[in-house]
């Protein structure tokens, strides 16, 4: 069953074109990998990676193409060795047409299908920053899909959190409108059915002073109406969403934590829930040859890496990464770790969806080890074998989705019971 897998961030300038292309070349050493460009218009991959294109978005929507013979493989001048031979992409536009750029509904929806189509195990889809029915309308039910903040944009730090709101308020819509089975299942709760919305308007709308998140409307409900199926249902929907980020641009535990990783966490906690489950799935550190890669178009990990040499001790950024570490799993303090004489290892070129957890703690101990350009590509090791597991551990909604659903199939989703 293909796994699609969105990437999106709440504003621009957080570098989630650059970790879409590099996270969809690292999943395509495990499995054919197939990366979309859905933020139309500025055809940013297109524009990093150094490959001609015959055909992308517009000829789908304009010439009558499939989607899937939209599909453009890495140049072979890129990738020599065949080592990203699993790897393709589906460019937009040269140019900004607003057709393509703003669907209409009609258009939207046959793209959906389409994509359901594609024959890859792995879908990444590179959604426009911000949040429109361009960006919902492609994110998962259950979870938030990657969302991509860096610790230099605090407020697309912020903004991250208004897309998980969005979602989750999205699903409760669903579910207690007037038209939807819950509804008709119990419409002798009628009062209470109108009491709920209400109170649903306050908790989302941040001009209205009361309720200040979901989980104090959820004892608000409790106290007024006792155990019922509003309750239950509001209980299971926020308690079951999951929240996968990735941190961008990451030069400091301390640092990162207090300007992006706990404001972040404050955020859904103050706002929605403290009860949501919250997944780092790692961290990309920030590294000047990854900005020269992408105006180079050539990604960093299409580049030989070379054999960086160990520091002769930890570099300031992955000394605080182990003394975290050390004190989580009791391991020594990294000055009482030698540091190794051995060549870099490139975990990349070592990327298997056997044992994804034994192998992430391998290649946290190889980044403790490594500078440069190597760590960079361990990073998305690391990312892609935290990914590989929660695939494998979690039932599919649970992280990114099986395929794309249209409002009706949402329906039938959270109501399978539904004539």
């Amino acid at each position: 069953m293909p796994r699609i897998i969105t990437v999106s961030s709440g504003k621009g300038g957080v570098g989630k074109t650059t970790f879409a292309v590099n996270f969809a070349l690292t999943l395509s050493r495990v499995a054919p990998t197939v990366l979309v460009d859905l933020d139309t218009g500025t055809s940013s991959i297109r524009n990093t990676l150094e490959t001609p294109v015959r055909r992308d978005l517009y000829h789908f929507f304009r010439k009558g193409q499939k989607l899937a013979d939209c599909v453009t493989q890495l140049d072979p001048r890129l990738d020599p060795q065949g080592l990203f031979k699993n790897f393709s992409f589906i460019a937009a536009p040269i140019h900004s047409i607003d057709e393509i750029t703003n669907w209409n509904d009609a258009s939207r929806w046959k793209l959906v299908h389409a994509i359901n189509q594609l024959p890859a195990e792995f879908i990444i889809l590179d959604l426009r920053a911000g949040l429109d029915a361009n960006v919902i309308d492609f994110l998962p039910l259950s979870n938030s899909g990657i969302l991509v903040f860096t610790p230099h944009h605090p407020a697309a730090t912020l903004a991250a959190g208004d897309i998980v709101k969005s979602l989750l308020f999205r699903k409760l819509r669903f579910i207690f409108s007037s038209d939807s089975p819950f509804f008709r299942e119990n419409r002798g709760l009628g009062h209470q059915h109108h009491m709920v919305n209400e109170l649903l308007n306050q908790v989302e709308d941040p001009y209205q002073d009361g309720l200040p998140n979901l989980d104090a409307f959820l004892q608000d409900l409790q106290m007024s109406l006792g155990d019922n199926p509003y309750l239950e249902t509001i209980a299971n929907v926020v308690h079951s969403f999951g929240v996968y980020f990735v941190l961008n641009m990451f030069d400091g535990v301390e640092e990162s934590y207090d300007s992006a990783v706990r404001p972040f966490v404050d955020y859904l906690k103050t706002g929605l829930s403290a009860h949501l489950k919250m997944t780092n799935l790692g961290w990309v550190v920030k590294d000047d040859a990854i900005h020269s890669a992408n105006c180079d178009r050539h990604p960093i990990l299409l580049q030989s890496p070379g054999r960086d040499k160990p520091p002769a001790s930890l570099d300031p950024v992955m000394q605080e990464l182990a003394n975290l570490e050390s004190s989580i799993f009791g391991l020594p303090q990294p000055k009482d770790v030698a540091p190794t004489k051995a060549p870099s290892r490139d975990e990349l070129l070592n990327i298997s969806d056997r044992s994804p957890l034994e192998r992430q703690l391998e290649i946290l101990n190889t980044m403790y080890r490594t500078a440069g350009s190597m760590q960079v590509r361990n990073n998305f090791a690391y990312i892609t074998h935290r990914v590989l597991h929660v695939v494998r551990s979690l039932p599919a909604d649970s992280f990114g989705q099986s395929r794309l659903l249209t409002p009706l199939e949402i329906f039938h989703k959270i109501f399978p019971n539904m004539p």
